[in-house]
């Protein structure tokens, strides 16, 4: 099931101007993976085709760290990003840039101002317990993200040497 809040908005690609929106709602803090932002290409009126492009999002927080969102969705004339806990994590201001690359060229399509606003007000108390404080949470989520980044570039196969016994072969992809 997905819950996620969804805000796609068509984009005249022959406008020759960067869209820029204010969100008029907020987004709250401690959340994950709770927007998808993105935009649907037309030229001319037409849907143009992404195909082959590639989508990455940067996200400018309250405290001035840019979080780069890869792992983007293109589907036809469409291109989505969904925003990652660490987006989450500050309350204040944020700006979010949408670019699109393929062919050589990459190009900002889509910027979006918005507020993260607080949404808890000292230790969250679980019935019983203290749960632990949202800054230990998230830096773990984000330990938890990177090491998915550092295990996914990586291959591992399994030869068979003779009768049981195998040599197990961990290659990074970049020596592939």
């Amino acid at each position: 099931m997905a819950i996620y809040r969804e805000d796609i908005i068509n984009i005249e690609m022959e406008s020759g101007t960067v869209h820029r929106s204010f969100l008029n709602k907020a987004l709250g803090e401690g959340d994950a993976y709770g927007n998808r932002f993105g935009f649907r290409c037309l030229r001319n009126g037409r849907p143009e085709s992404l195909n082959g492009s590639t989508v990455i999002g940067h996200f400018i927080r309250a405290d001035g760290t840019t979080i780069v969102i890869n792992g983007g969705a293109v589907t036809g004339d469409t291109a989505y990003i969904t925003l990652p806990a660490a987006c989450y994590a500050y309350e204040g201001q944020f700006t979010l840039a949408i670019k699109l690359s393929g062919g050589g060229i990459t190009g900002t399509i889509l910027m979006i101002d918005g507020t993260i606003v607080n949404t808890t007000n000292g230790p969250v108390i679980d019935p019983g317990s203290v749960i632990p404080d949202l800054s230990d949470y998230l830096a773990a989520v984000e330990y938890a993200e990177t090491a998915a980044e550092v295990i996914n570039g990586f291959s591992i196969t399994a030869r068979l040497l003779e009768n049981e016994n195998y040599s197990i072969d961990i290659v990074t992809t970049e020596e592939e």
